[in-house]
């Protein structure tokens, strides 16, 4: 085991982990040990969590003889000490994007299903690509680190800060970056509190002067005063002061069986990883998109599909560039007046131009609808009804292109999921995992009645790939049925998934992991500023495969003029056949012009 994992099994630790338990029953921890596999139980999540879900019903023909073509390899046990099934969960993910790109493979080109692989190690580091110490710019000159929690000097130099309201740079208030944590208020349960992208308002709700606790030099101390600001409220007073006085993100944490119960998880409950709506048009025939001889082929699948991407953060993101990775080329649209997250702009940018539109003004209003009109997918991540507000709302893209011979993928992503009392709700990765129980889980699995925020960016980087594979099913059925589609996906969505069909590891396989890193307790208040840095030192420490060299590249990147060491494309296609990359690197916001170029491998468009 030690030879697979790099974190230390063997026999006699696995007989001694637990010496109050009976001899006989550590023989049979043993040999559970010994027997459980992450490849397959991840096939096993592929098959039955996914193909096989009542939930997934509407999937395409062929793709369970797709999915017959991949096969994994990797660590047998888990190496990442967190109790949900994290490595089995993205791993079957990516499974069912490969099966998917298969079924488009065979129906738009007639090849045969293509064998795909699985390394269940490389999957992981999908899920900290943003944050993972061997990614950087300029590997072999300046070598520059991308950073937590903010940018730093050298990184600022090609992606400048577009933090409006200073949310996460190195001279931001302890106060602040307490802000999204979760605290324990006046009637003894949980809630989480998120500064979204502007802390201002969710202060201002507390009651709290930033300028007086500016000088606080922990961050304990820091939440402290959050402790004793929210305990003044019961979690429903909080819940209706939060979302619906002050419109910021935020939520009771709940167990998984009361969000289950509750009258949103029931509104829900009917959807599986995605959800698909076919608008039929009679104008709108069967079609693909506009082929460019000499790129559009297997190797390069999705190339000439054009992508508008109105998103922020990492889920919504993340589908665009998933689309990228195949060949799509993607036009994200900004604004310098919208604050962004720019530590995330070099990882979630591979692929994608980059252009200022201000949908204030008329005429950027009508650029984005020629953009709109010649493109074959619109991808919206912003908060429900703030696109909406501009004229880009579902109803208005359905509309806007109803004359046309095309019909459009219109994929939305939001945090709660479209049906229920909470739809409209604004949300974070952090906020499903407590709303679904995810957190709860957590912290109980450490011998604690109390929500813990999961490390990592998991449900984000879910969601996307989630998002992209009901994009190209969606692709798939205008190609079959003609019309417009609409792909609803959410935060929840995955995170229902993940509670329901993937689950937590068995106890003994929890315990084993747990205890070699120590038995560690996170708490209530330990963010993920907390925990990412903490899981990457235990991580390195025990040399797991996430820091093996061979899962990452020297990667070109010609809008930026330098090399990036980032992580290789998860999906393999052993043979050759599909070629993973992309056609532009990642870029600044503002970077290019607001049209689709002639020659979509244009590296800036000017």
């Amino acid at each position: 085991m030690a030879s697979q994992t790099g974190a230390g099994s063997g026999l006699f630790r696995h007989l001694t982990i637990l010496p109050s338990v009976p001899f006989s029953q550590r023989l049979w921890l043993m040999a559970l040990l010994e027997t459980y596999s992450v490849q397959n139980e991840t096939k096993t999540l592929l098959w039955e969590g996914i193909l096989h879900n009542p939930l997934h019903q509407s999937l395409p023909g062929g793709i369970e003889d797709a999915a017959r073509h991949i096969s994994f390899s990797g660590s047998k046990l888990p190496y990442i000490p967190i109790n949900w099934r994290f490595a089995e969960s993205v791993s079957a993910l990516k499974a069912f994007e490969g099966a998917m790109v298969n079924v488009l493979l065979k129906k738009k080109y007639d090849i045969p299903y293509q064998s795909t692989h699985i390394d269940t190690d490389h999957a992981q580091l999908f899920l900290m690509s943003p944050v993972h110490p061997l990614i950087m710019l300029d590997p072999q000159g300046d070598r520059i680190p991308i950073g937590l929690g903010g940018g730093r000097e050298g990184y600022e130099k090609y992606f400048p800060s577009q933090d409006l309201h200073h949310l996460s740079k190195p001279d931001t208030p302890l106060i602040d970056l307490a802000i999204t944590n979760i605290y324990k208020v006046g009637d003894g349960r949980y809630y989480h509190v998120h500064a979204s992208m502007n802390s201002s308002p969710s202060k201002t709700a507390l009651g709290i002067d930033r300028e007086k606790y500016r000088d606080l030099s922990t961050f304990k101390e820091a939440c402290t005063t959050l402790k004793e600001m929210t305990s003044k409220y019961t979690s429903q007073e909080l819940d209706t002061l939060m979302n619906d006085q002050y419109r910021q993100a935020g939520t009771i944490c709940y167990s998984v069986d009361e969000y289950r119960a509750s009258e949103h998880g029931k509104a829900n409950a009917h959807v599986g990883l995605y959800e698909i709506h076919h608008h039929p048009n009679p104008t709108q025939r069967p079609t693909w998109w506009t082929d460019v001889p000499d790129h559009t082929s297997p190797a390069r699948p999705l190339f000439g599909l054009k992508v508008v991407d109105l998103t922020r953060i990492i889920a919504s993101p993340t589908i665009g560039r998933e689309l990228a990775e195949l060949g799509a080329s993607v036009m994200r649209i900004t604004a310098p007046h919208v604050t962004d997250m720019s530590q995330l702009q070099l990882d979630l940018g591979w692929g994608k131009w980059n252009a200022h539109l201000d949908l204030r003004k008329r005429e950027d209003r009508a650029k984005l609808r020629e953009l709109i009109m010649d493109a074959d997918v619109v991808i919206d991540g912003y908060r429900p009804n703030v696109m909406k507000k501009w004229g880009f709302g579902k109803e208005d893209i359905l509309d806007m292109v109803k004359g046309r011979e095309k019909g459009i993928i219109y994929a939305h992503e939001n945090c709660y999921g479209w049906n229920g009392p909470w739809s409209h709700r604004s949300g974070w990765q952090q906020i499903s995992d407590a709303v679904t129980g995810v957190s709860l889980e957590f912290g109980r699995a450490m011998g604690l009645d109390e929500p813990v925020t999961p490390v990592f960016p998991n449900s984000d980087f879910c969601t996307g790939i989630a998002g992209a594979v009901g994009v190209l099913q969606a692709l798939i059925e205008r190609a079959e049925k003609g019309g417009s589609f609409v792909v609803d996906v959410a935060l929840n969505y995955y995170s229902q998934w993940l509670v329901s069909s993937c689950g937590t590891y068995p106890r003994e396989v929890w315990d084993d992991l747990w205890s070699r890193y120590g038995r560690f307790v996170f708490r209530s208040t330990d963010n993920m500023g907390i925990t990412i840095p903490a899981f990457l030192k235990m991580l390195h420490e025990k040399q797991t495969p996430i820091f093996h060299e061979k899962y990452f590249e020297i990667r070109k990147n010609g809008a930026l003029g330098v090399d990036v060491r980032t992580v290789k494309p998860v999906l393999q296609f052993p043979t050759g056949d599909v070629q993973l990359g992309y056609n532009v690197g990642s870029r600044s916001n503002g970077t290019d012009i607001a049209r689709w170029p002639t020659d979509l491998m244009t590296e800036v468009v000017s």
